[in-house]
């Protein structure tokens, strides 16, 4: 098409701010991962699990489960507390919705 020629469109839509999409794009990101997705169906299953109890459900090395963590938590998937020397993870609140539905698909 050229550049020059005019767009003949009937419908007036409005811009959109790309940054705005920044948070939904980090969620779409973190659940774009089989084991992330696997993490995540053991926490809707468990209510709470720590690292240990993902490798060895996984069968995955704990450097592993724990970058699948770190990248849930930064998207705010997943919540955590910590107790004594372990680190228990959750899924959060806000986002539970959304995660129980999107498992819903693997079926």
């Amino acid at each position: 098409m050229e550049s020059n020629a005019k767009c003949r469109a009937t419908k007036r839509i409005e811009p959109l701010n790309i940054k705005e999409f920044e948070d939904l794009e980090r969620v779409v990101d973190a659940l774009a991962s089989k084991t992330r997705l696997a993490i995540l169906t053991i926490l809707l299953n468990y209510g709470e699990a720590c690292t240990c109890d993902l490798t060895s459900a996984l069968n995955v090395a704990q450097p592993t489960v724990t970058i699948h963590l770190q990248k849930l938590y930064d998207a705010g998937l997943v919540e955590k507390r910590e107790s004594w020397r372990y680190t228990y993870y959750f899924i959060s609140k806000k986002y539970a919705p959304l995660i129980k539905t999107i498992l819903k698909l693997k079926a």
